[in-house]
């Protein structure tokens, strides 16, 4: 079986549901509270990853355009061509405006609350100044569009 963004994307989706589980059933203090922020950040990196993968798919799907997947980080905001697919219009749109993708897409990993000259970034975990992601409703989300655009992609 070949590779393909689309099976990559599948497997990320899965991967960031294992981490949810784990995340709704684990002690948040656990480990001094950095299996917390691992989990969660592990979660967030399967979330964009999923993300990224279904960009690339929908411009694999798309070959009219031309376009092919950057190296490296991206979203449908690095996009620069003026003949873009609809999916990749709407979701740059998305990712200013809807505050799931948004919250996903420009995510800090190893936020602090304030510097700490003893490097200790687990103890500000509850800090209400540390971005947070509502991770099942952008998992919810993401599955979502995903699944409207693979239908979409299936007309043309």
């Amino acid at each position: 079986m070949k590779e393909s963004f689309r099976g990559q994307c599948n497997l990320h989706i899965y991967f960031a549901e294992q981490y949810l589980k784990q995340l709704g059933s684990a002690d948040s203090e656990e480990w001094g509270g950095h299996f917390h922020r691992a989990t969660s950040e592990s979660l967030t990196l399967q979330l964009l990853l999923a993300y990224q993968c279904h960009l690339a798919d929908v411009l694999e799907q798309q070959p009219k355009f031309g376009i092919s997947a950057p190296q490296g980080q991206f979203n449908a905001r690095s996009f620069v061509e003026v003949d873009l697919p609809p999916e990749i219009v709407e979701l740059a749109d998305r990712e200013l405006h809807s505050p799931w993708l948004s919250s996903l897409v420009n995510y800090s990993f190893l936020q602090t609350a304030a510097a700490s000259p003893a490097g200790v970034i687990a103890s500000d975990a509850g800090s209400t100044r540390r971005a947070s992601v509502d991770y099942a409703d952008c998992l919810a989300e993401l599955k979502s569009l995903i699944a409207r655009h693979r239908a979409t992609l299936m007309e043309y």
